[in-house]
């Protein structure tokens, strides 16, 4: 190589590591950069997670058994639980509810496959703060992207970001309905972003501002935003229509579905909801869908807990596979799945929060509300369900065998 060749590599060189630079500095002023995918995109969307121990305890072929349904670019949950860690409850750290895990429990769901998680539900507050601060910090170990919590209000309403080798997914999340006094976030103490709904079910103003202006600032700064909201907050009393199996509880009320259009025109790409706990309808707005209830993928609940969730649709749902090429919407895919309501060994009648360690077992609980795939008659029964309930949004659901899709060339 000449003198002069020598002189041209030096600076090309040199050029390409200032801008390498400048880039980082970039990065580092303005936080996630979205940059353009060059394939699609892959989202996995599963229902709600109540989980309360360590299932590979018991039942270990569970994780081998969900892994290849999970198999996509984000793969997420809503963590219907808080942690407690060993030795609480306690003095310091006093039980509010009866949805406490293990940190394992997210090893457990990390396995299958799951790699960003909900905070924001009304089980967060179960341990009040130390559950709070226990999610947020086990879920940073297991380097998991979550949101919907955070130590204070502009934590919890912020959206958190995740890489991906295919751009930049933005996700904002938040809970309405029977969230305890003492769970929001505020400024200054921990806790959930809640969407407060007033009398009438209009969405307060205050939090709406709020979670509107974070999803518009994450649409600026990534590929994708995915929106999560955990709702119980219906027309009529959220227990009443379930004990008496009202039809409401298989339809989002009507202020959710003009809360949800406003978040797609704001920036949501994808928005999933959880809370019923029942699958409902997906509606297409705007080429961007709205599940507006995925129901349950896993449902530790115990016996004496809310005994009007023993119909079968409580213990039935489907897996849904979004893909996106850039912001077009190229495909949605469901799977159906079924839980089991019996769990193995004797009904923890006095105690429902399973200790999962070895040598103290309480299974039934941890082994009960279980996902597995189903095929046949039981597979086109779920399948034909959601293709019901998503007709009235003029959505097409095709049935293909044990599987549906999305006929999105049909869309209005």
């Amino acid at each position: 190589m000449g003198f002069s060749s020598s002189i041209k590599l030096s600076r090309w060189t040199g050029a390409m590591q200032l801008k390498a630079a400048l880039l980082a500095i970039l990065v580092l002023a303005t936080g996630p950069v979205a940059w353009s995918q060059s394939a699609p995109i892959k989202v996995v969307l599963t229902g709600q997670s109540m989980i309360r121990g360590d299932i590979r305890l018991y039942t270990p072929s569970e994780v081998s058994i969900m892994a290849p349904l999970l198999k996509g670019d984000v793969v997420f949950t809503n963590f219907e639980a808080t942690v407690a860690e060993k030795g609480q409850p306690n003095e310091s750290a006093p039980r509010e509810g009866n949805s406490l895990a293990p940190p394992e429990a997210m090893d457990v769901l990390k396995e299958m496959g799951f790699n960003m998680f909900s905070l924001a539900n009304n089980h967060v507050w179960d341990l009040r703060v130390a559950g709070v601060l226990n999610a947020i910090q086990e879920a940073n170990r297991r380097n998991i992207t979550h949101a919907g919590t955070g130590k204070t209000l502009e934590e919890a309403a912020a959206a958190s970001y995740m890489h991906t080798q295919k751009g930049t997914v933005a996700f904002v999340a938040m809970a309405s309905g029977g969230i305890r006094p003492g769970a929001p976030a505020t400024p200054t103490s921990p806790g959930v972003n809640e969407l407060r709904v007033e009398t009438g079910n209009v969405p307060n103003e205050e939090d709406s501002r709020r979670i509107l202006q974070s999803i518009r600032d994450a649409s600026k700064r990534a590929d994708l935003v995915i929106v999560y909201q955990h709702n119980h907050v219906y027309d009529k009393n959220f227990g009443t229509i379930f004990g008496e199996e009202l039809p409401d509880r298989l339809v989002p009320p009507d202020w959710i579905k003009k809360w949800t259009h406003a978040e797609v025109d704001a920036g949501a790409d994808i928005i999933v909801m959880h809370g019923a706990p029942v699958v409902q309808g997906v509606e297409i707005y705007h080429n961007r869908p709205i599940f507006y209830d995925l129901g349950n993928f896993i449902f530790n609940l115990p016996l004496m807990e809310a005994t009007q969730l023993l119909e079968p649709i409580v213990w039935e749902s489907v897996i849904a596979s979004v893909e996106f090429q850039g912001k077009k919407l190229q495909s949605i895919k469901f799977q159906p799945i079924a839980l089991n309501q019996m769990g193995h060994g004797q009904v923890d009648s006095e105690d429902d929060h399973p200790n999962s360690l070895p040598e103290n077992p309480r299974p039934f609980i941890a082994t009960r509300g279980l996902p597995a795939p189903v095929t046949g008659e039981r597979a086109h029964y779920i399948l034909e369900r959601l293709a019901d309930s998503s007709r009235p949004f003029g959505t097409i659901v095709v049935v293909k065998g044990d599987t549906a899709e999305i006929k999105l060339s049909a869309k209005k």
